[in-house]
């Protein structure tokens, strides 16, 4: 067994212990919040591994990031890493998914909110203990639910991302 599948065991393991706790099981794989949730199971190990991995969710092929995000924002995220790949930084200068440059979580949570299209995910940053919580689109396609945007308290990833190319 490979170390990097030792990690990704002992992360997934934490990152689900973390989930059971607001609920009593994982989400239907399904449903609305259970493309966020699968998400975050597989890449909770960016918040606990200190580096920079070329397999980190947003460098991933085109084939992966259709898995979690619908065609629009998987064409934004390739365009943008494109823009990044010949003049540097380009439009996104964060990881969306932990709303920070250098991400990390703790007690993360996957929830429902009272509109059938958006799930909320919140954290506490452990270096601070500042909660912050994200707010996830989610859009039903013909290969099952995606995420369509991603929001923090004064940000959203499509408006980031469909902003024109810096000179």
């Amino acid at each position: 067994m490979s170390l990097r599948s030792i990690l990704f065991a002992f992360f997934t393991l934490s990152f689900l212990v973390t989930s059971v706790e607001a609920s009593p099981r994982p989400p239907d794989s399904n449903s609305p919040e259970g493309i966020v949730f699968k998400l975050y199971r597989d890449y909770a190990w960016e918040a606990i591994m200190a580096g920079s991995f070329s397999d980190e969710l947003l460098e991933q092929p085109q084939n992966v990031l259709e898995q979690y995000f619908d065609e629009k924002l998987t064409a934004l995220i390739l365009k943008n890493r494109a823009c990044e790949e010949k003049k540097g930084m380009c439009n996104l200068d964060f990881d969306p998914i932990w709303d920070s440059q250098d991400p990390s979580a703790g007690d993360l949570t996957v929830e429902k909110t009272d509109k059938q299209n958006i799930v909320s995910v919140k954290f506490r940053y452990p270096s601070t203990d500042e909660r912050t919580e994200l707010k996830y689109r989610v859009t039903k396609t013909a290969t099952g639910w995606r995420i369509s945007d991603i929001s923090g308290k004064d940000w959203a990833l499509v408006a980031i991302l469909s902003r024109p190319e810096p000179k």
